[in-house]
């Protein structure tokens, strides 16, 4: 098995990918000071099994 830097990986796993694009879903182009203590839990809840 190859050995892989993920850390310095130029693209993200499939999974990865989709729960960052879900998070910004979430955020909205808002700036951090816009959201709600309230809401932060819901944004970065990911891989929702």
């Amino acid at each position: 098995m190859s050995e892989v830097d993920l850390n310095k990986s130029s693209s993200a796993c499939s999974p990865c990918l989709q729960e960052c694009k879900k998070i910004s879903e979430r955020i909205n182009k808002r700036k951090m000071s816009e959201i709600k203590t309230k809401e932060v839990p819901h944004i970065l809840k990911v891989f929702n099994f």
